[in-house]
């Protein structure tokens, strides 16, 4: 059994059983692969895959069993030689960081400036998409950590909180609610809204009679909201830290304590090697998440034991 024709039977799966496609993603030949994978089968004395002539029709019950273990036997040969790399060369490698819109627009610039300053042989990718497809690109393998706007369950992903983080409300400075200091939901209830995309609050929600009413628009980028609300279109709703006095001085954020804020999260994926300067990189987005604290919640076996590990943590609030 060679890691070859593991490689390729887990390939030939992924491409959905098509030897052609395969063969290219591999730059290979077909008929390479195709008497690789006979080759393991009659070693194994099993059949992994079902035939119609030359063509594989589907994927036999023991096959996707095997196939399931190959993919484990080849994840942890990729980490074998991540960890042998970085023993050799620990200031090198790659970070792909996968991103909601406002971490990377607004929380990842700082710290990336320092981070690639202090290693600068390592070549940094930020991936920007929703929460969901930035767990779906570290639960693949695709990206090393995510960094998202709330603290979710992540299924097979370490969810470690981040920092805590408060909603305001953007106005134009000449709107006729900006000389109040501190406004209230039911202040709002004749003037429209341009909202995040998040519930207006965390006591009513969307069972408010006004909630729904009142939004106009929905800008899950910050960006974008704040030019709709430059347009006129209403009152912005969006997170405190995405307002910048220098580059928003034409508006004002006013403080509405009644909003539901969140709390953003970095995830890991279990069992994954973590390189050292990773744990770097961690630190300086949660100084409260230190090399020995990860380490240990990498190591808890249940839910249960990672949350003891994090009951007493003072998360810091943005």
């Amino acid at each position: 059994m060679k890691l070859q024709q593991l490689r390729y039977i887990v390939e030939v799966a992924n491409h959905r059983l098509n030897l052609s496609v395969t063969a290219e993603s591999l730059f290979t030949s077909q008929p390479g692969i195709s008497k690789q994978v006979r080759m393991l089968e009659d070693e194994l004395g099993i059949q992994i895959f079902e035939r119609s002539g030359k063509h594989l029709t589907r994927i036999t019950p023991i096959g996707r069993d095997v196939i399931k273990v190959a993919t484990e036997v080849l994840d942890k040969v990729a980490i074998i030689k991540v960890m042998a790399k970085q023993h050799v060369h620990p200031d090198q490698g790659s970070l792909t960081i996968a991103a909601s819109h406002l971490q990377a627009r607004y929380i990842l610039p700082a710290i990336l400036k320092g981070f690639m300053t202090r290693f600068p042989k390592v070549a940094v990718t930020v991936m920007q998409g929703s929460a969901a497809q930035c767990r779906a690109a570290v639960d693949v393998g695709a990206a090393h950590l995510l960094l998202v706007d709330d603290m979710q369950e992540g299924g097979d992903l370490l969810m470690l909180p981040c920092f805590q983080w408060q909603r305001g409300l953007l106005l134009p400075k000449d709107h006729p609610l900006a000389k109040v200091s501190s406004l209230s939901q039911a202040e709002l209830v004749e003037f429209a809204l341009v909202s995040d995309g998040r519930a207006l609050s965390a006591a009513h929600g969307s069972d408010h009679p006004h909630a729904q009413s009142r939004i106009v628009c929905s800008a899950s980028d910050s960006d974008v909201l704040k030019t709709y609300v430059r347009q006129g279109m209403g009152i912005g709703v969006m997170a405190t830290f995405a307002w910048e006095p220098q580059r928003d001085g034409d508006l004002l954020l006013q403080p509405a304590p009644w909003l539901a804020g969140g709390l953003a999260a970095i995830g890991l994926r279990k069992g994954a090697f973590l390189c050292a300067y990773l744990f770097d990189f961690v630190e300086r987005l949660a100084p409260h998440l230190t090399r020995e604290r990860v380490e240990q919640c990498c190591a808890a076996r249940t839910g249960e034991e990672c949350n003891g590990l994090l009951a007493n943590l003072t998360v810091p609030l943005r």
